[in-house]
């Protein structure tokens, strides 16, 4: 698969893919990390994904054969590899262990999916938005002092169902404890341990 992959690259901010075009390639992403979005009704972006190495954002949407569902856009430089919708299809048909692969992965994010929807109807906010940092941390930048995670706050509250405010005002609040370094688009886990206790056992 590696010798008729495309390899691709992309710049932080590049837009990989748009919401409603046709779901012409998959990609899986080597290196990075991606945003994935969608517009409201009202017009206003939402974030429904952050996603890393390992991962095939628009997988679901190649192999239905459906416009992408969101767009996706990219936190860092990317690099991915590349193959035409077609040709993968094609692939999965006439290997059975690579179907595999995508259940495997398409029943993980769902499950991922669950969880976040049970901790909104469920648990504060606080911690909610310790428990998606250290989700987000399993495959974040280490480095100098801590795990860095490539998101703004913004980001953070759509992923957590919350506001704006309500987020700056907890990051800053763990900032001053320790907890985390806060930057532009970016935050540093620096006590893992402190922030598990903020956010109880992530499932």
């Amino acid at each position: 698969m590696r010798r008729t992959a495309t390899p691709r690259s992309y710049r932080a901010g590049q837009v990989l893919m748009f919401e409603e075009d046709e779901a012409d390639q998959f990609l899986l992403l080597t290196d990075g990390r991606v945003r994935v979005w969608r517009t409201s009704t009202g017009g206003t972006a939402m974030t429904v994904h952050m996603m890393g190495p390992g991962t095939m954002p628009g997988c679901v949407a190649g192999l239905r054969q459906i416009p992408y569902p969101a767009t996706v856009t990219a936190l860092t430089d990317i690099r991915a590899l590349s193959w035409p919708s077609d040709r993968m299809r094609q692939l999965v048909a006439a290997h059975p262990a690579l179907a595999g692969n995508f259940l495997q992965m398409i029943a993980e994010r769902n499950e991922e999916m669950l969880q976040r929807l049970h901790e909104v109807s469920t648990l504060p906010v606080a911690q909610r938005v310790a428990r998606a940092l250290l989700r987000l941390a399993a495959d974040g930048a280490s480095g100098g002092q801590g795990v860095q995670v490539a998101l703004s706050r913004q980001d953070l509250a759509e992923l957590t169902a919350t506001t704006l405010h309500s987020v700056s005002r907890l990051v800053s609040r763990w900032q001053r404890a320790g907890i985390v370094a806060a930057g532009r688009k970016r935050v540093r886990i620096l006590d893992p341990e402190r922030l598990v206790a903020e956010g109880g056992t992530v499932d």
